[in-house]
């Protein structure tokens, strides 16, 4: 409609030039001079008008081009409210401006929603373009790799060898596992890649999740289960074996008090009752392994209380000092009072465990002066309490790093195996963690964080 309204008044002044013309020319041949020049004038007044209104309609659509090229949306055109082509054209560029404008807000809000999403997850996301310019990261990668420059692929290299060879990595897209350090221990981690096309680049996204403690939550829910279970079956088995070894150990004795009388005698009754005792002794191990089942199945519910736990180490160290003359002791004390919200008892269960397991592996490893170090302190970065259990024993091996704190598992002779178990159980029922940093040849450092 516009389009045939402004044809219409451009054809309507030039068919009025293009009659002036010819009025111009017959007063010339006529040699009416005044005549002539009149009408020249007015066909000049004509072109004039003419330009005037193609400068204006040049103008407005040079002002709605440049603002879509330069997205400046806030541009505005003047609408007079009148029959001509002029206003009705503006009115269109005013309406498909506004609609640039709404469509725009539209697309930053979507966005703002998707980012305010992304930075909220609790899975570190990074996108790196082709030359390997890091083009987004979230909160929780800035959390993950803390105090570390991650601005291109390759600052990732003095991070991890292993995350930095995922990221260069030329496989379309796939799921990777590798350990990355940690804040307080190193970590596992799964990598998730993806491909995504924005303007014709291609941009690579790493999604990074960390499982340890999800690892953690599942292994001690499959173990309660488990324990319950193995509670039950062997208390079932044991108790008619226990009684029936009972009976006849009973009986034999009657039978050795009253051996005149009766026709076994006594050697025959003693090879009897030799079985029996060790039945019964095998029965007291099962029932001894079925109440260590049931500790762990039955921890009792932690009783919190506000309490010192600068004054807990304290105590505690005093008591080894005593029990454990051949190790040196020592206590480290950031701070005069530390505060933490727990179950005293169950943390002071928990020291010991860790404190007996370092004094085993000090003796077991025949180290020379033997020292185990407690030191109470605050994380930098969070001002929670963390209790550090350091010896300078032989460490622990990598395959053995890994299951230490799986229940029923250990290396030593005559253990049963549910100390480590029991303590980081403890730990997580006291809102904290129990984990261990170690090597082979440099000693442990249990650590205990709340």
């Amino acid at each position: 409609m516009v389009f045939k309204q402004f044809r219409l008044q451009v054809s309507l002044r030039v068919f009025l030039i293009v009659l002036s013309a010819f009025i111009f020319s017959f007063f010339l041949q006529k040699e009416l001079i005044a005549n002539a020049v009149f009408v020249f004038a007015l066909i000049w007044y004509q072109v004039w008008l003419l330009l005037q209104k193609l400068n204006s309609i040049a103008f407005d659509l040079r002002k709605f081009l440049d603002s879509i090229n330069y997205d400046d949306l806030t541009q505005t055109f003047t609408i007079n409210n009148t029959n001509e082509a002029k206003d009705d054209l503006n009115k269109t560029f005013q309406k498909a401006l506004n609609r640039f404008r709404d469509k725009r807000s539209q697309r930053e809000s979507d966005l703002q929603f998707y980012k305010s999403i992304a930075q909220q997850l609790d899975t570190a996301i990074v996108a790196f373009d082709t030359s390997g310019k890091v083009v987004f990261s979230n909160k929780t990668t800035k959390r993950l790799f803390t105090g570390v420059k991650s601005s291109h692929v390759l600052d990732f290299e003095d991070i991890s060898e292993e995350l930095f060879n995922i990221f260069n990595n030329k496989d379309e897209e796939g799921i990777y596992h590798c350990t990355i350090p940690g804040m307080y221990a190193p970590e596992r981690v799964v990598v998730q890649k993806m491909l995504l096309y924005v303007k014709g680049e291609m941009i690579h996204v790493y999604s990074i999740s960390r499982v340890e403690e999800e690892v953690e939550k599942v292994e001690i829910q499959a173990w309660e289960a488990l324990i319950s279970v193995l509670t039950h079956e062997i208390m079932n088995a044991i108790a008619p074996v226990a009684s029936l070894s009972d009976t006849v150990k009973g009986e034999l004795e009657y039978l050795k008090d009253n051996y005149d009388k009766e026709v076994p005698t006594k050697e025959e009754i003693s090879d009897l009752i030799s079985p029996m005792e060790t039945i019964s002794h095998r029965v007291s191990s099962l029932s001894t392994l079925a109440e260590n089942f049931r500790v762990l199945a039955h921890l009792r519910e932690s009783q919190f209380e506000h309490f010192n736990v600068n004054k807990l180490c304290e105590e505690a160290v005093e008591s080894y000092q005593s029990t454990y003359p051949n190790v040196k002791f020592e206590l480290q004390l950031q701070q005069e009072s530390i505060l933490v919200t727990a179950d005293p008892l169950q943390i002071r269960s928990v020291i010991d465990a860790v404190v007996k397991n370092a004094v085993e592996e000090l003796e077991t490893s025949g180290a020379e002066r033997a020292s185990v170090v407690i030191r109470s302190t605050q994380d930098e970065n969070k001002n929670k309490p963390i209790i550090r259990i350091i010896d300078n024993g032989s460490g622990i091996d990598s395959e053995a790093q890994n299951k230490i704190f799986i229940p029923f598992y250990t290396t030593k002779k005559d253990h049963v195996g549910i100390g480590l178990s029991l303590s980081r159980q403890i730990m997580r029922r006291n809102n904290g963690r129990l984990t261990l940093k170690t090597a082979l040849n440099e000693g442990s450092e249990f650590t205990l964080r709340f």
